[in-house]
């Protein structure tokens, strides 16, 4: 399904029904199409780290960001970088929803002849802004994408999604201390907060907490909000453009594997394939959703 884009940058008006709703509507769609593209292809999907960042994606993509679907390198369109690069199809799923490139395409996900394969890949993709999958580096090429918009005085912001495992990654912290130095202002990560990493709970681990002070310690603007609010998120996308003099990141409080009851808020493997029977149950929810925010909740 493509869906029309709105104009980019500006803040989802509070009680703007319409507008809310055809994100939902949207989001609905990206989840639906990631399920069958694991049914029908048999493949096993991050379904964790696909799910709890849908939202995130959905608004950036189909709201927020100043985008040029038929041109692809328009010089002036924002940037996205997926630091948390298993999470891809969800990312391609947002990409043919705005007209990047057809959904046929999604026929040939993982083939050496299709242009969508398992992490993102800027020479193959439509898109794409940066190849990623070693996690901790996406999150560094956005903060330098942001020195280059300074240096060549262009006007674009650049956006990240990183995951909260991803912090364990010194990288991270490096690329941190550097753009709050330089005062990158036009840099925006958004941190998928699920609270959980490929072995299990963050907690009790290597934990990152207290996540929001060290970023605030590291320079950085802290905003935080439910990253499955699209209400929310809009708030905090405003917050942080408007931010002067230094960078900003969303703590996005998210639940990990959202919308598949079978696995919602459980520790699950990292890649796994989804049984026939949970997948109908996730595609039931996901019906029952859609007909709710079209029809009304029914009687009952």
């Amino acid at each position: 399904m493509q869906v029309e884009r709105a104009p980019g940058r500006a803040l989802l008006p509070h009680r703007d029904e319409k507008i809310r709703t055809g994100l939902e509507l949207a989001a609905v769609d990206q989840r639906r199409k990631l399920l069958e593209l694991g049914r029908d292809l048999g493949v096993r999907l991050h379904y964790g780290a696909m799910f709890s960042c849908i939202e995130i994606l959905t608004i950036l993509y189909l709201y927020w960001m100043r985008l040029r679907p038929s041109e692809p390198d328009w010089p002036e369109r924002d940037r996205f970088i997926l630091s948390k690069g298993h999470a891809a199809p969800a990312l391609y799923a947002v990409l043919a929803a705005c007209g990047f490139f057809p959904e046929s395409e999604f026929r040939r996900f993982r083939k050496l002849s299709g242009i969508l394969q398992g992490h993102p890949d800027r020479t193959k993709t439509p898109g794409v802004d940066c190849s990623t999958g070693s996690l901790g580096q996406g999150f560094a090429v956005a903060c330098g994408m942001g020195l280059a918009a300074r240096m060549d005085g262009a006007a674009y912001r650049v956006f990240t999604l990183l995951s909260d495992g991803e912090c364990n990654e010194g990288s991270i912290w490096e690329a941190a201390l550097i753009a709050a130095n330089l005062e990158l202002d036009t840099v925006t990560a958004l941190l998928d907060r699920n609270r959980m990493s490929s072995y299990g709970p963050m907690e009790g681990r290597n934990d990152v907490e207290p996540l929001a002070e060290k970023w605030a310690a590291f320079g950085w603007k802290v905003l935080e909000c439910d990253g499955h609010d699209f209400f929310a998120l809009s708030t905090a996308l405003s917050a942080a453009q408007e931010c002067r003099s230094k960078p900003s990141i969303i703590v996005c409080h998210t639940i990990k594997n959202r919308g598949i009851p079978a696995a919602e808020g459980r520790h699950m493997p990292s890649n796994y394939a989804l049984e026939e029977r949970n997948c109908r149950e996730a595609l039931e929810r996901l019906d029952m959703r859609e007909r709710e925010l079209t029809d009304g909740p029914a009687d009952g």
